[in-house]
């Protein structure tokens, strides 16, 4: 079975991961359908098809589908949608979920550090969402009485974002408990799994937005939204 020290150390060879998992090289594309199949099977595990019919169906009409690839796109995804619903229970009693908790910590931060607060321009930036899915947010902040939104003094062309006394109570009751419960769920993975994942996520985000420049300001990474380096 492929792990992640495997894929990294293809990484860092330089030979990309692609030497390892793509299944339409070489000697691949000779082999028969259930021949495939019974790799990709031994390889990643269970497949997330099912059984034989959805891969056999897949190569039948698409003779050149990275199944691996497939793989780690539904797992990725997967993956996302469980973390999410996971965490947001912990948040939920305070009417907050992911993003709006971490609009209320950015808040929280630049007000210890004496900062005016951010305008919804930044928080984009900082969240790698867009402006529209901030102004949605924070209008349900607004509502809920955790933020105020007020012209800036400086630039009257834009909002400044501040945190309310009742914004910084939600945070600091919801922070702890939803920061255990991650620790917990990530507990199987040592701290040497936990950067190989990271680096490994972070080089299929760059993949993808060297495919799509246009996404890199959804990046929160300041190397992707530069352009391709």
């Amino acid at each position: 079975m492929i792990t992640l020290r495997t894929i990294v150390c293809h990484i860092q060879r330089g030979s990309g991961v692609s030497a390892t998992v793509n299944e339409n090289s070489g000697n691949d594309e000779d082999r028969g359908l259930e021949e495939r199949i019974a790799r990709h099977m031994e390889e990643f595990g269970h497949p997330a098809f099912g059984d034989s019919k959805m891969p056999k169906s897949l190569m039948s009409y698409h003779p050149e589908v990275d199944l691996g690839a497939l793989r780690i796109v539904r797992e990725v995804g997967l993956t996302h949608a469980l973390l999410m619903v996971s965490v947001e229970e912990h948040l939920r009693p305070a009417g907050l979920s992911w993003s709006k908790l971490f609009i209320l910590l950015w808040l929280r931060a630049m007000q210890d550090a004496g900062e005016k607060g951010l305008n919804p321009s930044e928080l984009s930036g900082h969240l790698a969402v867009t402006r529209n899915t901030v102004s949605t947010l924070l209008g349900g902040l607004e509502h809920q009485g955790y933020v105020t939104r007020e012209l800036d003094p400086e630039d009257k062309r834009r909002f400044v974002i501040r945190l309310t006394p009742a914004g910084r109570d939600a945070a600091e009751r919801c922070s702890a408990p939803l920061f255990r419960h991650v620790h917990t769920l990530f507990c199987s993975m040592d701290h040497e799994q936990r950067v190989l994942l990271v680096g490994l996520l972070t080089q299929l985000q760059q993949a993808i937005i060297q495919d799509r420049p246009e996404l890199a300001a959804r990046s929160t990474y300041p190397m992707f939204r530069r352009g391709e380096e």
